[in-house]
């Protein structure tokens, strides 16, 4: 290895058999056996994966460069005097991820006791690692959080969306004080959007829980919420009187607990919205497709609709699972998925719901945990028969008007409303991953050879990493499950006008899978279709 040795005029590095500094041309001195001060190798040994130095400087990681045995850089965003960001994968989990590189090893303790705290929400930016790493006698911080994530800008969202913002970022406080963690900085630039999920970042000023310091955070949130309700042209936001209130008390510190302020502020949405007068048609199928002998897919409905004098309470799972493997393996695989969820979920949610309160129900932790249990399923009958099965998994709870989405995968979700059609959910797959990096457009990812290779799937390894999603169905939408064998076939817009010419679900996932089977049928085709409907 071709060690270096500092000068100790300039603090530049030479090589070893030196005897002048080619920096400053200052003598070297004979080399010693002893203890000379060495530095980073000046040539990387793992063919550009291991980080290249040059005392004092800061420079950029090469791509390809490998931080803490997980993160590989793929791309440099943003190089600044003591900051480089970049684009990452997560060896680990096969994601990509953002990378912080800090020159201040002080930066990021805060994001590294959150993850030490095993802290996760979905309305929380979630941590993948933090840490620090000592290149010689440099020593640097690395963040790494989820990736894509758009800021939020006040004054673009409806005053109904930023409200069912407020609901989740509160429940998020209340894990985050119930970890004896306070955030201190909740404004409109510590929040972001991925893929329609609001997330709360802006971590650096997280200091210990207090009674003052949660019902800071409260406060916080509620004046968050107006700068982000006040449309242009406005100087106050357009709330109800109901959720005014209180947004009120709030920003009067009259709550002392977080989730006090997120059941406030749920009931006065729940209240607008009239949830008690809303039902569900449902409609599903499956078919082998055109090209396959056996049908390795697997669907699951259940619901429990409850009519009283108060009117409707609807709960309702629902998910494909599309399995993989071969003969004998896949659809093994696709099955025990949809009982495992259908087991756990019947236990820990659909009889819970009707049995105590639902606020007090976290339906988005309980789903993730019915994804899990599933995963440990397949891999311990993927053990035993020594296959390669494994499946993916697209589900959704819906508890009112509030659809709870879970995926590991390719197989997809939809939100379709008269006009249009909104992809809900992000393809676990390697065509995706092109798409992302600007290699391939979203169009060819449907005909790409390499189209079926994914990067990650249920029972594939112990664990996984699932996707969590949160959105608001209103009377007249419909949400779409599908598998890959559906929507590779139909085109988006297609989907939509199939899904709204038809008033019974049931024959819209008839001619779904007709018109899918008529354009090649390459693959099993699944689908579940929830309409949601005023009572």
């Amino acid at each position: 290895m071709n060690w270096t040795v500092k000068c100790p005029h300039c603090g530049a590095s030479n090589r070893r058999m030196a005897k002048v500094c080619k920096h400053c041309g200052a003598a070297l001195g004979a080399p010693s056996s002893e203890s000379p001060q060495l530095v980073a190798p000046t040539a990387a040994p793992l063919k550009g994966r291991t980080r290249r130095l040059t005392a004092p400087g800061f420079s950029d990681l090469p791509r390809g460069a490998l931080v803490n045995k997980r993160f590989q850089v793929l791309q440099v965003l943003e190089t600044t005097e003591h900051l480089n960001t970049y684009l990452a994968l997560d060896e680990t989990a096969a994601r990509e991820c953002l990378l912080l590189e800090s020159d201040d090893p002080h930066n990021y303790r805060s994001e590294k006791r959150m993850r030490q705290s095993d802290l996760q929400h979905p309305a929380l930016i979630e941590i993948y690692d933090a840490c620090q790493i000592k290149f010689g006698d440099h020593t640097r911080a690395y963040l790494a959080h989820e990736h894509p994530l758009d800021p939020v800008a006040p004054g673009n969202a409806r005053a109904m969306t930023v409200l069912q913002w407020g609901a989740q970022l509160a429940d998020a406080l209340a894990q985050l004080h119930a970890k004896q963690f306070a955030h201190g900085d909740i404004q409109p630039a510590t929040l972001y959007l991925s893929n329609h999920q609001i997330k709360l970042g802006g971590f650096a000023h997280l200091a210990d829980y207090s009674p003052e310091r949660g019902a800071h955070d409260v406060q916080q949130l509620a004046h968050t919420l107006q700068q982000l309700a006040i449309s242009p042209g406005h100087d106050a936001p357009e709330f109800a009187p109901v959720v005014a209130q209180v947004i009120a008390r709030a920003r009067d510190q009259q709550y002392r607990e977080a989730r006090a302020f997120q059941i406030d502020l749920q009931q006065a949405l729940d209240a607008l919205r009239h949830p008690s007068k809303i039902t569900t048609i449902v409609g599903r199928l499956s078919d082998v497709g055109m090209r396959r002998e056996v049908d390795e897919d697997a669907l699951l409905t259940a619901e429990i609709i409850q009519f009283t004098q108060a009117g409707y309470q609807t709960i309702g799972l629902y998910a494909v699972a599309d399995g993989m493997g071969g003969a004998s393996a896949g659809e093994v695989a696709s099955k025990l998925v949809t009982e495992a969820m259908a087991r756990t979920v019947t236990r820990e949610i659909l009889a819970p719901h009707f049995a105590a309160s639902p606020a007090a129900l976290d339906y988005a932790n309980l789903l993730r945990a019915a994804v899990e249990q599933a995963n440990a399923d397949v891999l311990a009958a993927r053990t035993r028969a020594k296959t390669d099965m494994g499946s993916t998994i697209v589900a959704a709870l819906l508890v009112g008007t509030v659809a709870h989405l879970a995926n590991v995968g390719d197989s997809r979700a939809y939100l379709i409303a008269r006009d249009q059609i909104t992809k809900l959910t992000k393809d676990h797959s390697l065509v995706q991953a092109l798409a992302d990096g600007g290699a391939i457009s979203e169009e060819d990812a449907r005909t790409h050879p390499q189209r079926n290779y994914i990067l990650r799937n249920v029972g594939d390894k112990p664990q996984i990493a699932v996707d969590m999603y949160r959105v608001q169905i209103e009377p007249g939408q419909s949400l779409l499950l599908c598998c890959d064998g559906l929507w590779e076939m139909i085109r988006d817009e297609q989907i939509r006008a199939i899904v709204n010419r038809h008033s019974n679900p049931q024959d819209a996932c008839r001619e779904l899978i007709q018109i899918a089977n008529e354009n090649g049928g390459d693959d099993n085709i699944t689908c579940v279709l929830v309409r949601v409907e005023g009572a």
